[in-house]
């Protein structure tokens, strides 16, 4: 059976469920039938990992920004969190534009980039 990540909201609360469900509209079936929360967003789960994760040994810049851009000049801004420090701006357009896409447009280039390292 399909695993879902459901995010369930009601007043400044947001909760985020995991379920095994037949289809998301079981999903939405179940939670509408027993939950005063609204239901704002239903993911089906693709992928996950249950081994441990790394030990955070702080080898990483914490933080990296940018902006992808396809060739008809619409751009979203890409964030990503503890990029190796063997990765560098060129490396990390190239995998931009292998892998990303904006509205199904193909990234065309990547500007503005920005890493955050670690004061001290």
């Amino acid at each position: 059976m399909p695993k879902y990540r459901v995010q369930l909201k009601q007043g400044s609360r947001t909760i985020v469920n995991h379920i095994e469900a037949k289809s998301v509209g079981a999903v939405l079936t179940f939670y509408e039938s027993i939950s005063t929360m609204k239901v704002t967003e239903i993911l089906k789960i693709e992928y996950e990992n249950d081994t441990m994760p790394p030990v955070d040994d702080m080898l990483y810049h914490p933080l990296f920004k940018g902006i992808m851009k396809t060739d008809t000049r619409m751009a979203k801004q890409i964030i990503i969190n503890n990029v190796k420090l063997s990765k560098n701006e060129k490396e990390i357009a190239q995998l931009c534009i292998q892998n990303l896409e904006i509205e199904g447009q193909n990234i065309d280039s990547l500007y503005s980039a920005l890493f955050k390292t670690k004061m001290g």
